[in-house]
């Protein structure tokens, strides 16, 4: 069940209620944005909170919430009896460097499932993005974040936004990202174009009121006409400086790509070639895919020292490459050079090189 209250003034009854769901387990969602509650019913809203905790999945204190730094302790506190928390917004609470400190440690020591924060409208700055980031990051603790909202904290400046995007460049879950209302200029976005070309998860992007210029309007438009990109949904109104051709182009060319990465999707991908170190798979798969080579009748060579009775008859082998040996260093030069020719006849088609991945036959290539 969730409990939802927006721009209401909230009374005791509705506080004593909220608790008694709490309590029951019943309740897992709260969402307030922009409400007026007393101290008194705060506290006791935050003392049953942190009683059954551990029932909670989503909660959203939006808007002036906890702006107050008593109530935002209160809030820390409660938080850390909140191990299946995954979804918190404190959107818009004036949150500083110091008081996001204390945020993250809660969450980083018992809130390991968190998977959504929204800490837009605050006043963070660069101090605040290496712990953002700490939160990004999966590792065997904690799952790592998927939507990270980070709206109108223009204190950031491009030494911070260059560090954040290194962080989700390196992770593999984020799946939603919004950064409206900050301000990029051209060298940022030419950096966050490289992200996006680079995730494999990533398929939204706000950039709504951005001060984006058309340069980084054609920079967007030329990433996804050319390449394969995962986004499938970007927001650039506000952007008085980019054409409305030029966006229409984009959302024109993100629509096709979320159609045709919905219809890939489906596909399977049983045709695609598993890059595995093992050796032994490796011959093994060589074995199945080569067919047997057949080989051919040679003309017989008169030799004094060999029996007139052997003939070499035609036969069908499957070719391995253990079974190539060299020739021994007593046989003579003639020799040697009539059985290399012999041998290269046998080789199947010549291997070609597969990236910096290793050699492969080429029909393995995808």
């Amino acid at each position: 069940m969730q409990t939802i209250f927006v721009e209401e003034n909230i009374k005791h009854e509705h506080i004593i209620n909220i608790c008694k769901l709490i309590d029951s387990n019943t309740c897992k969602s709260l969402e307030f944005r922009r409400c007026t509650i007393t101290d008194s019913d705060f506290d006791e809203l935050m003392k049953s909170l942190s009683k059954n905790g551990e029932s909670m999945v989503s909660l959203i204190f939006n808007i002036q919430m906890i702006n107050e730094k008593t109530r935002f302790k209160k809030f820390v506190q409660m938080l850390s009896n909140c191990s299946n928390l995954i979804n918190l917004r404190v959107h818009g609470n004036d949150i500083d460097d110091d008081m996001f400190s204390k945020l993250y440690s809660i969450l980083h020591e018992n809130c390991s499932k968190l998977t959504l924060l929204d800490v837009g409208d605050n006043k963070l700055t660069n101090k605040s993005i290496a712990n953002i980031c700490s939160l990004i990051i999966p590792d065997e603790n904690k799952t790592g974040l998927e939507e990270l909202i980070l709206s109108a904290n223009r204190l950031i400046t491009n030494a911070g936004w260059a560090e954040l995007f290194f962080s989700i460049a390196f992770s593999s879950r984020i799946r939603r990202l919004a950064f409206d209302y900050n301000i990029f200029d051209n060298t940022i976005l030419a950096m966050l174009t490289m992200l996006i070309a680079s995730s494999r998860t990533l398929t939204y992007l706000d950039l709504e009121c951005c001060n984006l210029t058309e340069f980084a309007g054609q920079l967007l438009l030329s990433l996804f006409t050319k390449y394969p990109v995962k986004l499938e949904e970007i927001y650039l109104d506000k952007n008085p400086s980019i054409l409305d051709s030029t966006r229409r182009l984009i959302n024109e060319c993100l629509s096709l790509k979320s159609r045709q990465n919905s219809i890939s999707s489906q596909q399977p991908l049983s045709y695609h070639l598993s890059v595995n170190d093992d050796s032994t798979s490796t011959n093994s798969t060589i074995n199945e895919k080569i067919s047997p080579i057949k080989l051919k009748k040679k003309k017989k060579k008169s030799n004094l020292n060999e029996s007139p009775k052997s003939n070499i008859k035609e036969e069908t082998k499957p070719f391995r490459v253990n079974q190539i040996k060299q020739p021994e260093k007593s046989i003579e030069i003639k020799k040697k050079e009539q059985e290399q020719e012999d041998i290269e006849e046998l080789l199947p088609v010549e291997i070609q090189p597969y990236g910096t991945v290793g050699r492969m036959l080429y029909w393995h290539r995808v």
